[in-house]
């Protein structure tokens, strides 16, 4: 175990927090039910928290926590905006695009909980990835009460 395993599993979820806060936030301007846009800001804040803690912990390990997310994300919100204006704003393709940028988080998570790295910056990354498995089922379950497929 080194810090600089940890700092880089830390900064590849602090891009993906990022990316996910982005995202969320793209989603819920294109979500027209209330209880789903409040939902969808909660993740969106809930991401930037994650990526705050998580560039605090970098800095504590003397690192340099990455600040901007990627490329591929902004093309992604892109991607969502059309695709919600194409489809009349069709909340069950803005879930479907929410869901994929959730599982892709999850894995990020999963990778990371594999890395060995001292007890409390792993303790911080499982509560991070249980709150982001928390809002996934949140998410589905919201489609399923306003059947959205």
């Amino acid at each position: 175990m080194t810090d600089l395993d940890t700092i880089t599993a830390f900064n590849e979820l602090i891009e993906t927090s990022l990316d996910t806060e982005r995202g969320f936030r793209a989603a819920s301007e294109e979500a027209y039910h209330a209880e789903l846009k409040e939902l969808l800001k909660d993740c969106a804040r809930d991401s930037a928290h994650a990526a705050t803690e998580l560039q605090a912990a970098v800095r504590s390990m003397g690192g340099r926590p990455e600040e901007i997310g990627t490329t591929a994300s902004s093309l992604g919100r892109g991607w969502l905006h059309l695709k919600a204006l194409a489809l009349g704003r069709d909340e069950g393709a803005i879930l479907d695009e929410v869901e994929r940028f959730e599982h892709d988080a999850e894995r990020r998570y999963e990778h990371a909980l594999g890395v060995d790295m001292p007890q409390e910056m792993h303790a911080l990354v499982q509560r991070q990835y249980e709150s982001l498995r928390r809002h996934h089922q949140d998410l589905r379950g919201m489609r399923q009460r306003y059947s959205l497929h």
